[in-house]
């Protein structure tokens, strides 16, 4: 039961992220399919996955396009389309105002260290998503790290300048 419980700490962790900034829950149960699987997925693996309909599956498919969490792919001699997560979840956190991120961050990290205390057993699987996980949660580190450098600016453009100064230095 360890991996199932910890695949499901996952998806309602990204379901309850997509509700704070304002989305359907299927946005985030989609992106927790799809951070969770190793291959591509397509549009019925998902909908089986989520427990939603293809047409809502669709739908909420073009939002996570749209906001470039998910990119659309072709498998040779397939008509069917594919998908897989891209590297930018925090961008999505970039949307909501900065102390609703860092409280996201914060939960995300707490759900992660969850679900990885969960998994007991040594299985290919648990060791799989043992590693994803760990993954994540350097990830949501240096998203922190990151956000709380952008705090400390006064403002966009300063942000900008600062980093345009770094970038002709370099």
């Amino acid at each position: 039961m360890g991996v199932e419980e910890a695949k499901k700490i996952i998806m309602e962790t990204f379901a309850n992220t997509a509700r704070r900034l304002g989305q359907s829950e299927l946005i985030g149960y989609i992106y927790g399919a799809l951070f969770l699987s190793d291959k591509p997925l397509s549009l019925s693996e998902i909908a089986e996955m989520t427990g939603y309909s293809l047409s809502h599956v669709s739908s909420a498919m073009k939002v996570l396009e749209g906001v470039g969490l998910v990119q659309r792919i072709k498998k040779p001699g397939d008509r069917k389309a594919y998908f897989i997560t891209t590297k930018n979840f925090g961008e999505w956190r970039s949307s909501a105002f900065y102390e609703n991120i860092l409280r996201d961050i914060e939960e995300t990290r707490k759900n992660l260290l969850r679900a990885l205390s969960e998994i007991t057993e040594e299985s290919q699987e648990a060791q799989r998503i043992k590693e994803k996980i760990k993954k994540a949660i350097r990830r949501n580190e240096t998203t922190k790290k990151l956000l709380l450098i952008i705090m400390k600016f006064k403002s966009e453009e300063e942000i900008l300048e600062t980093l345009e100064r770094c970038l002709k230095e370099e």
